[in-house]
């Protein structure tokens, strides 16, 4: 079978919308596997960053509702060793990463943390036809790439753009990222590509 792999919430909390759109994909599509295509095999995996998760929801690592989410979520981003997990990939890896206009910590080394090290050898032994990271919430699709756009990345990311009604960039351009998950993939040879969400409230369901 074609292994397809969808990402939810490497950014944990703070992009809590992203975790609860990958369970919910994932209850829809075990109620009608009959919409999944011959041969291919979806695995979905809801939540890549439990500690953040557990930062803003009292302690909830698995399910939960948004009336569990608690105050700011802005430190629901990173992992229990404060790193952004998102910036701990070995793609043009810093060890001071930037989010917005703040700087981050991109781990001690490429895959410092545990859950990287994990979520790295769970992709690379299925050997997946595409990686679907979920984020919130720039809005857009954006293809994986390091430094260059993959063009297999880029080429599902337009099916997929085109189809959801989503804009379609070659990269993510409003700052400096360094140590992204996709990126590192595409030196891998496996086409990724990222799904923004419009807000960090909404699943973009439709």
């Amino acid at each position: 079978p074609t292994p397809v792999i969808i990402v939810g919430g490497i950014h944990g909390g703070y992009e809590w919308n992203s975790i609860l759109l990958a369970y919910g994909l994932l209850d829809h599509f075990e109620a009608n596997p009959n919409l999944l295509p011959p041969g291919v095999t979806l695995h979905i995996l809801p939540n890549a960053n439990p500690d953040g998760l557990a930062r803003v929801t009292g302690g909830k690592t698995g399910r939960f509702t948004p009336a569990d989410i608690q105050g700011d979520t802005t430190n629901g981003r990173f992992n229990s060793n404060d790193v952004d997990l998102n910036r701990n990939w070995d793609c043009q890896w810093q060890p001071t990463a930037q989010w917005r206009d703040r700087q981050v910590s991109g781990g001690a080394f490429p895959f410092s943390e545990a859950e990287n090290v994990h979520l790295r050898d769970f992709l690379l032994g299925l050997d997946p036809a595409v990686v679907v990271f979920l984020h919130s919430a720039a809005n857009g699709v954006f293809a994986a790439g390091c430094p260059d756009t993959h063009q297999p990345s880029m080429e599902l990311a337009t099916i997929y753009g085109r189809a959801a009604g989503y804009p379609i960039y070659e990269t993510f351009s409003a700052y400096p990222i360094t140590g992204d998950a996709g990126d590192w993939l595409a030196t891998q040879g496996i086409a990724t590509f990222t799904v923004e969400l419009r807000n960090h409230q909404d699943l973009d369901w439709n």
